[in-house]
């Protein structure tokens, strides 16, 4: 009776882990498979809306604009409303000007200081399975698509507590990115017309600093610049 009890246990056992294995392995499939198509583009670039919860500060707020990302390092996400803000990677810094906030200002981050921090691809699709313990939540439309939602926790400390991506079912693209950081804050951004290997506007991944605004390098640098 003992042993038939002791291996009723393991069976129990193997049945509730399993589906969690399962899981894993149908999200790290999926993420593999998109990793693969933005892999294989030149460049990427979406219109975008964002929405940016602050609970610290009882604050929400929402914009939308146009993000642009080219292989090896440059990424750029320029805003029309608010207009005129920008987040900009040309490759050896990133700048980050918010003239809705203080048109005299401008950071500047060195590039190594923030690695894959502006660039969601990299971030969430690239060695997932190494990084991340992932979990398929679902199958859910955004705007308009088909998706699977899969749930990210990183393995080690990282810039967030945990993320969620939508993968499209049909093409692999992204379609949507929820992050949320230990403070309690979460950003969502929500991609649509989404092009793989888009002709970029000259100049877009270039920053000049308007005249009469301080620059400023942040000691340290890095981290995630939120608006």
């Amino acid at each position: 009776m003992r042993n038939r009890m002791a291996l009723g246990g393991l069976l129990v056992a193997a049945v509730m882990v399993a589906p969690a294995s399962a899981q894993q392995d149908r999200a790290l499939a999926i993420l593999d498979a998109a990793s693969a198509r933005y892999a294989a583009a030149r460049t990427v670039c979406s219109d975008f809306v964002q929405h940016l919860s602050v609970p610290l500060l009882k604050e929400e707020r929402t914009g939308k604009g146009r993000l642009c990302q080219a292989h090896p390092n440059r990424f750029a996400m320029r805003f029309t409303d608010p207009a005129g803000d920008a987040i900009v990677a040309d490759g050896t810094s990133v700048w980050v000007y918010y003239p809705s906030l203080d048109a005299k200002q401008v950071m500047k981050f060195p590039m190594a200081d923030a690695p894959g921090g502006y660039d969601l691809n990299r971030a969430f699709l690239s060695d997932p399975g190494s990084k991340y313990t992932l979990t398929y939540e679902a199958r859910e439309s955004v705007v308009g698509h088909p998706c699977h939602r899969i749930r990210l926790v990183p393995k080690t400390d990282a810039s967030f507590k945990s993320a969620e991506v939508w993968v499209d079912v049909s093409d692999s693209v992204l379609r949507q990115v929820r992050v949320e950081d230990e403070n309690g804050s979460v950003r969502t951004l929500t991609f649509q017309d989404v092009q793989l290997n888009a002709d970029v506007p000259a100049g877009w991944f270039t920053f000049t600093p308007p005249p009469g605004a301080q620059v400023i390098t942040p000691p340290g640098g890095g981290g995630r610049a939120g608006r």
